[in-house]
């Protein structure tokens, strides 16, 4: 669907990518890390990071994305019922997919390729959340 594509390239551009920016560097300024010490040194700021990447950015993401379909679809009247019906099980299917994503990037990928990595990881993330969107 070219219309879904050119949506979800739209809100990775305006939206994901400069928000990733920001918040990988905020998660790396208030929970600094010591590559050199290895993960069982690094383990409180690990688990904060991915604790924090699924409990607060999570949601902001699938409620944002939510809303961006529905705003680009003029149909922002069906978004509150769209949340009530699909924001849990779509955070539910991102924890799935996610909590190990975010596990690799924030043990064992430099801060500068973090971004990379998600968007990366986010190609498949974005295929179940487009999917997530479109259903009726």
């Amino acid at each position: 669907d070219l219309v879904r594509t050119a949506r979800q390239c739209a809100y990775n551009f305006v939206f994901y990518g400069p928000a990733q920016h920001f918040w990988y560097g905020a998660l790396a300024g208030f929970f600094p890390t010591n590559a050199a010490a290895g993960l069982a040194a690094n383990f409180r700021p690990f688990a904060a990071k991915v604790f924090l990447n699924q409990a607060v950015l999570g949601p902001v993401v699938v409620t944002t994305f939510f809303a961006w379909t529905f705003a680009l679809q003029g149909k922002m009247s069906e978004y509150p019922e769209k949340i009530r019906r699909d924001a849990l099980p779509t955070l539910k299917r991102g924890w799935a997919f996610w909590v190990p994503a975010a596990s690799v990037n924030f043990a064992v990928v430099p801060l500068r390729f973090q971004v990379l990595y998600m968007s990366c990881c986010s190609i498949v993330w974005n295929y179940i959340l487009s999917t997530a969107a479109g259903k009726n």
